[in-house]
């Protein structure tokens, strides 16, 4: 899970963000208030002395409580509150809290700052702000609360939750600059690929026509491949999906590239080595072909489910 997804997910932005921060004082102000009417409904809860079992675990539990309650309006919401978050969340499931209490808990409190909201803010867009943003933080709060049962129920857990989805982070991290990096190579490739288109063009101007167009027209396809893969890895930096159809294309360029080049040689073999390669050019088509085909039915059982 990534704090960016889960932001998405949700559609909290910058704009939630401000007005939580303007909500925070309002909220401080209101602590001890909240402590107060927190303990009197959690102790409520049966068995809730199993889990609070003395004034040292009380008092800890407060102070984390306190702090939980305060980064609910000054974040920051980045990924080391997701990971605070999901440490939470994985306290509880250690202790054995049952689900359920996370559940009513989070309503609690939720309801426990609408009240101060309502009670406290005059103006009534900045009411209303206030609600949808706070709404916002609680159903982030709860799902990756929740999660952490799911998570252990499943059985995924290592030897450190913080440092599993560090690694995770680190890792997609690292995909993203290795997309980029293939991305900038492929720039350098493409402007080679010009420069041989050039020097191609040379062979019609110096009255070796049939080599400069064949030769020409092959670095014009090699070209378009470096587009096309240009095109992909831009499209899967933006979030887009992976397409093995790309490289079966390029695969088919090359093989025709072979051909051309192949085609102003002559001897003995060279047609056996055409035959070949158009043999494999259509086995290439006949799977386009069947991965378009798949992607097309795809999209419509897609459409249809919609």
């Amino acid at each position: 899970m990534e704090i960016k997804k889960v932001k998405e997910n949700y559609e909290f932005a910058k704009w939630d963000e401000n007005v939580l921060l303007r909500l925070a004082p309002l909220m401080e102000d209101s602590a001890d208030e909240f402590i107060e009417a927190f303990y009197g409904k959690i102790m409520k809860f049966k068995n809730a002395s199993t889990y609070l079992k003395n004034e040292q675990i009380i008092s800890k539990h407060r102070g984390a409580l306190i702090a939980w309650f305060l980064k609910l309006f000054r974040g920051p919401f980045d990924d080391e509150y997701l990971y605070y978050l999901e440490g939470v969340g994985y306290t509880h499931v250690k202790v054995g809290l049952p689900s359920h209490y996370v559940n009513v808990s989070i309503s609690f409190v939720q309801n426990f700052c609408l009240d101060i909201i309502a009670r406290k803010v005059r103006n009534g867009e900045e009411r209303s702000d206030m609600i949808t943003a706070l709404g916002k933080i609680m159903d982030i709060n709860l799902d990756v609360l929740t999660s952490s049962y799911i998570k252990e129920e499943k059985n995924i857990f290592f030897f450190s939750k913080k440092a599993e989805n560090k690694l995770i982070s680190f890792a997609t991290r690292f995909s993203h600059w290795l997309n980029i990096i293939l991305v900038v190579g492929l720039v350098i490739l493409g402007l080679m690929v010009l420069g041989l288109t050039a020097y191609d063009l040379t062979h019609i101007f110096n009255g070796n026509i049939e080599k400069g167009l064949l030769a020409t027209l092959g670095s014009l396809l090699m070209l378009w491949v470096v587009i096309e893969l240009v095109d992909t890895e831009v499209d899967t930096l933006r979030g887009g999906r992976f397409s093995i159809k790309v490289f079966i294309s390029v695969a088919m360029v090359a093989v025709i590239r072979k051909i051309l080049v192949t085609s102003l040689k002559s001897g003995a073999g060279t047609a056996d080595a055409q035959y070949t390669l158009i043999a494999a050019l259509a086995v290439l088509g006949v799977l386009y072909w069947l991965i378009t085909k798949t992607e097309i039915m795809q999209l419509g059982a897609e459409g249809h489910k919609a």
